[in-house]
């Protein structure tokens, strides 16, 4: 058992993944055990996501449903794996995250940092003609997109923004994202009445209720004579 006084602080450690995917491990296992009436936290940038003491397991990050957005394994103390199950990944979740151990009496046992890497998918490729009447810039997630705005941009120009009820599109009505499938995770934007000077990478950003970018996507469109 570490004893009330000794303190140790692990190396940094790197955790790379694709946004979009349902969870992702911050790993922290230990060689020694503790005793019972020790804290433990997890935090993110400064900002308590989980926390863990005997009777107390606790999630203070949840999703736009309210679902809880972390989860660390049972019996943490006696398995030795103080690992964080952080699940519905957002870019915004990359950073770095601190587990520290406290004794009873608040002094630092131990801690540890892992710095998460939320990236970007690779931007994908669509070729079409000129005159072709439409083509479909595909955009799909598993994420639940519950009070989302997205906001579709050619290049650094908007072309549409869909935010609830509104679902309008700024290039003359040839731009369409389907109602019905957005609450399914489809935000695919369908391009209608192709020109040449259509080309050029298409950028799809998804923002949550607060502002706080959750997901990003480019496609890059070819359109030939």
């Amino acid at each position: 058992m570490f004893s009330s006084v000794f303190s140790l602080e692990y190396q940094l450690e790197m955790v790379e993944v694709t946004q979009g995917k349902e969870f992702v491990l911050l790993p922290f296992k230990i060689k020694e055990g503790f005793t019972q009436d020790v804290k433990v936290e997890w935090k993110h940038k400064n900002k308590m996501v989980h926390e863990y003491q005997i009777g107390k397991d606790q999630c203070h990050l949840k999703g736009q449903d309210q679902k809880q957005r972390t989860e660390m394994k049972k019996d943490p103390l006696n398995t030795k794996d103080l690992s964080l199950t952080l699940k519905d990944l957002h870019l915004t979740d990359s950073g770095v995250y601190t587990c520290t151990i406290y004794n009873k009496d608040g002094h630092m046992l131990l801690r540890k940092s892992v710095t998460l890497s939320v990236r970007v998918p690779e931007v994908q490729m669509v070729e079409t003609l000129k005159g072709v009447q439409s083509v479909l810039l595909p955009f799909i997630t598993d994420i639940k997109l519950q009070d989302v705005t997205a906001e579709w941009k050619h290049e650094d120009k908007k072309v549409h923004v869909y935010k609830g009820d509104q679902n309008q599109s700024y290039i003359q009505s040839r731009t369409e994202v389907k109602n019905e499938q957005i609450k399914n995770g489809d935000l695919s934007l369908t391009l209608k009445d192709l020109q040449l000077t259509d080309s050029g990478v298409y950028t799809c950003t998804v923002y949550n209720k607060d502002g706080h970018m959750l997901l990003q996507k480019a496609v890059t469109l070819s359109v030939k004579v």
